[in-house]
């Protein structure tokens, strides 16, 4: 059996992940199954998280105007750091794991076992709100979480950071074609198909972009690795070069009588030695300078790949928000004609009834109605 994970972002709200309000897309009927792991408001979090180094913070400010106040709301109001994260993980669709389906329960406990582990592999990420949902069409996780980092020497040593908080935890990307969150995302899919393989589920990757970004990710990496043995490799053979030194040392001596000259013998076994790491050298260099150009621009090429891949994808991201968009527009219009439709025909069927003096048959329903039509 293979199934596909889906772990996208999440804009974190509260009233729907604690079902204060029910959405559309949820069965009522079905909300008691779903599973509240942990719920701190998010203010009360970073009190917990951060007062303490907030409190040093301010003590070592000489300037009043310098001291934080409340550091959630300046995280919050401020532009370099957001202040939670959301992620939502789901395995397989609505027609192989949906709630309704004889998989669903499969689906809790896997999800069940990787929340677990997810706090056991993430200490720089505090969870302050995770949720299962068993009432939608297919069962998901959401898990809200603050990324903080310690022992940091500018601002608070204990402060918000997603970039540190990862790098923390050994994750760190290479830019914007591959980010630090990029790879953690892919490291918890790599975890959570660990758990699914333990039911006899493997992971179905779909979607040509990802799993071919992964691909080159994979070559590039190798390639680096080669790379640094190329040039390991030229660094040796530099260190065994022909000392010039050494050989201009060597004194020829002229011999009476001839016109040869008379070296020492050591010398003479220098000079042969020489000759011949010479030659082995040009060759050895010539190799590997022509391995080394190759490997860099096959890196690079890869490099060039990755970002063409990714900005391909996030194309494609773009194109479904903006479908997305147009069918909530879609939607909107529909109904708000069937609501014209109605009204039309309530119309039509209150002056039926007004005709045939009919309204003391409607108790008082006349009022009622035209009250409405005065709101609207």
């Amino acid at each position: 059996m293979k199934r596909t994970i889906s772990a996208m972002s999440g804009d974190g709200v509260v009233a729907h992940n604690r079902r204060t309000y029910f959405a559309e897309n949820v069965d009522p009927t079905r909300t008691h199954l779903n599973v509240e792991y942990c719920y701190t408001p998010i203010e009360e979090a970073y009190h917990q998280l951060f007062d303490a180094a907030l409190a040093e913070f301010n003590a070592k400010q000489k300037r009043k105007d310098r001291c934080i106040e409340n550091y959630y709301e300046k995280i919050r109001d401020g532009k370099q750091e957001k202040p939670f994260y959301e992620v939502i993980f789901q395995v397989g669709n609505k027609d192989d794991m949906g709630t309704a389906g004889e998989n669903a329960e499969l689906a809790e406990t896997i999800l069940d076992k990787f929340y677990r582990s997810f706090l056991e592999r993430n200490p720089h990420l505090r969870v302050y709100s995770a949720h299962l949902h068993m009432d939608e069409a297919t069962p998901h996780l959401h898990i809200d979480f603050i990324p903080f980092t310690t022992g940091s020497k500018r601002g608070l040593s204990t402060r918000v950071s997603l970039k540190q908080a990862l790098a923390d935890q050994g994750i760190t990307g290479e830019g914007r074609s591959l980010t630090e969150r990029d790879l953690w995302v892919q490291k918890e899919k790599e975890a959570l198909a660990e758990i699914m393989l333990e039911h006899g589920i493997e992971w179905e990757q779909k979607g040509e972009h990802k799993e071919h970004l992964s691909v080159l990710e994979f070559k590039r990496e190798k390639r680096k690795e080669e790379l640094a043995e190329l040039e390991q490799s030229i660094e040796r053979v530099q260190q065994q070069q022909v000392s010039i030194q050494t050989v201009e040392q060597i004194e020829a001596k002229p011999l009476p009588l001839t016109s040869k000259v008379a070296v020492d013998r050591e010398d003479c076994q220098n000079l042969v030695t020489a000759a011949q790491k010479y030659v082995v050298q040009e060759k050895q260099e010539g190799k590997l300078k022509k391995l080394l150009k190759e490997a860099k621009k096959t890196i690079s090429d890869l490099k060039a790949k990755i970002q063409s891949l990714t900005a391909e994808l996030s194309a494609v991201k773009a194109e479904l928000a903006q479908y997305k968009s147009v069918r909530g527009k879609l939607r909107t219009a529909d109904l708000e004609q069937e609501n014209d439709r109605l009204r039309s025909r309530l119309r039509t069927y209150e002056d039926v009834i007004s005709r045939n003096n009919l309204w003391h048959f409607f108790n008082g329903s006349r009022g009622k109605n035209r009250n409405r039509d005065g709101a609207r």
